[in-house]
């Protein structure tokens, strides 16, 4: 991109996206879909608003159930933005899709060598109704794909830098290296601190495949301490949490999370079971099985937070402490069921990872705005659940809205593979890419069930680079510079 005529298709191209994203921004309004603020105080995953206005960094350290870093960030915007929170939301994430299409553009302009292919991939992620959906819902789902792409980018710097023949030698900027490795490390804790889907486990396996990538690379030795520094700052916190719950993990949830699939579709009357009750219900429900007196044991450290059965006045308050428990007696009977009809968890899983590749507009939360571009979204997403009538018609809807997604994924990924085998060589972006998409797939399939659409949404633009250079007639090692 270095003559004055690929400048100046590139300036277009970029006008182009931000033109498409204004005009298309405008009618979703007309359309109804605006900031769902409410969210703030529904949400299970955020802490109670006084906490996060009067009382944010003890709200965040004695916070069992999520990772910090979001509630960080909506505690800021509210102390920072007073009445005008709403707007300011609305603003900001806005403006993360936004650079989300731009960060997808820019990967797919360095690693598809195509004039046309990289502003059509970035166009359809652009116009794309869930995308438009989401960026509406106070909820962290536009803001993982943007730490995606960050590390992307950087990881295609890093790659380039070591092709380049400064690389083995003292010419390349050591600030240079520096800032390659902050980009691609830095985002990966701040997944890590975020969504506790992103777990140390995906970090230590993430961290490995990339230090094997690059170990003949003078940036080894600085991605190596970079990313022990990253699974030192995670491992602290699940330290943390550990030492005061008993808990080594950025969620105390994953009993209730595990049920949700190991019980789906089972129905059971033995009220002295705990898989009777829905997870994630009012803890009230759960008094009978509850033996620890967790309440009077943590007393006095945080107890809007911690000893309180609801929250903002009349929500539940999945952070209260006796979840801790609640999680774990899910656990124990998900396993025993488990042992003892293995067949029905694994027709679950397999329903699940169909779910994976299922229009991201049927995630629960987002059905209300999808139905107000309802013939948008089934042209778009093929959401064929957009005229479905009853249950039954919609779960044939979702099987048969999943198949064109998912062939579409294993057609990339034959392409792409099949491509790096005969040339015994794979970019270090795209290890990154297979390694995140496996991973998320492989774990919501296995603990999550109803919400597989939207967890694949997140890592979509990822998945968009692949695509991209998939449908390339001919590719090339980068070899420019960014």
């Amino acid at each position: 991109m270095n003559s004055p005529g690929e400048k100046q298709s590139y300036r277009i191209e970029i006008l182009t996206l931000l033109v498409a994203f204004l005009l298309s921004r405008v009618l979703l309004a007309f359309r109804g879909i605006h900031l769902r603020y409410e969210a703030l105080s529904v949400y299970w995953q955020y802490l109670d608003i006084e906490t996060l206005r009067h009382h944010l960094l003890r709200g965040l350290w004695f916070d069992h159930s999520q990772p910090p870093l979001f509630n960080l960030f909506l505690g800021l915007v509210l102390k920072m933005a007073g009445s005008h929170a709403p707007v300011v939301f609305s603003g900001l994430l806005h403006l993360i899709s936004l650079i989300n299409c731009l960060l997808l553009f820019t990967l797919l302009k360095y690693t598809v060598p195509n004039r046309y292919i990289p502003i059509l991939v970035t166009l359809v992620y652009l116009l794309s109704p869930a995308l438009m959906i989401f960026e509406s819902e106070l909820f962290y789902t536009t803001f993982i794909s943007m730490l995606l792409l960050i590390t992307g980018f950087f990881l295609v710097r890093m790659d380039a830098d070591s092709r380049q023949p400064s690389a083995t030698g003292p010419g390349l900027p050591s600030g240079r290296q520096w800032g390659n490795i902050i980009g691609v490390c830095l985002p990966l804790l701040l997944l890590c601190l975020t969504r506790s889907m992103y777990h140390l486990l995906w970090l230590l396996l993430v961290g490995a495949v990339l230090l094997y990538r690059l170990r003949k690379t003078t940036a080894f030795p600085k991605l190596l301490a970079g990313l022990s520094f990253c699974l030192l700052l995670t491992a602290g916190w699940y330290l943390k949490n550990y030492m005061i719950f008993g808990q080594f993990s950025a969620s105390s949830w994953i009993g209730m999370n595990f049920a949700r699939t190991v019980f789906y579709d089972h129905y059971s009357t033995d009220s002295s079971r705990i898989e009777t009750i829905e997870p994630f219900s009012d803890v009230r429900y759960y008094r009978p099985f509850i033996h620890e007196d967790a309440e009077k044991k943590f007393a006095g450290l945080d107890d809007r937070d911690l000893i309180q059965e609801v929250k903002n006045d009349s929500f539940r308050n999945l952070n209260q402490i006796d979840y801790l428990e609640i999680s774990r007696l899910y656990m124990a009977a998900s396993k025993a069921y488990i042992k003892a009809q293995p067949s029905h968890y694994a027709k679950n899983v397999l329903k699940a990872g169909i779910t994976f590749f299922a229009p991201a507009t049927r995630y629960p939360y987002s059905e209300p705005e999808a139905a107000k571009i309802k013939y948008y979204d089934l042209f778009y997403s093929f959401n064929l659940s957009e005229l479905a009538k009853g249950l039954r018609q919609r779960k044939i809807a979702l099987l048969i809205s999943a198949i064109p997604k998912m062939l579409v994924y294993l057609g990339v990924f034959w392409i792409l593979l099949n491509n790096a085998y005969r040339r015994k060589e794979m970019t270090a972006l795209n290890l990154f890419i297979f390694c995140t998409i496996g991973f998320v797939f492989l774990v919501s399939s296995l603990i999550e069930h109803s919400e597989n659409m939207r967890f694949r949404y997140e890592i979509e633009p990822l998945f968009f680079v692949l695509l991209g250079q998939a449908l390339a007639p001919w590719r090339r090692p980068f070899t420019g510079n960014i």
